[in-house]
């Protein structure tokens, strides 16, 4: 494979391990406080994107969407020692800038930069 797919929030684990939990895959490369700054960009930037689809999207997308998620019973993506609920922080070059009351983006989310598989 080609460039970089990282996956966020929470899965279901590989198929030989059906384990619920939040993803764990940059741990070796950062230390306990950059991994939590990471983190806090991360989920900032998922539920931005989520909220921007929530409000722009027509309802007849954005409402079964909703939904099906809450039906599924899923938690609001998240990541280690994080326990908040709602809310998001995006870092700006001025200074943090808070979303305290805005939704957190559903459950799971994928990043990728230049990914490519062959077939």
């Amino acid at each position: 494979h080609g460039g970089t797919l990282m996956q966020y929030g929470w899965n279901a684990g590989p198929r030989h391990a059906h384990i619920f939990g939040l993803v764990r895959n940059i741990y070796k490369t950062l230390s306990g406080e950059e991994h939590e700054e990471h983190d806090k960009k991360i989920l900032g930037i998922f539920a931005l994107a989520w909220n921007l689809f929530t409000t722009t999207l027509p309802k007849e997308i954005v409402i079964p969407t909703c939904d099906a998620i809450a039906e599924a019973g899923l938690p609001v993506m998240t990541a280690q020692g994080n326990t908040e609920d709602i809310g998001y922080q995006l870092d700006l070059p001025s200074g943090p800038l808070h979303f305290n009351t805005a939704e957190c983006a559903p459950a799971e989310g994928y990043l990728s930069q230049n990914y490519d598989v062959y077939v």
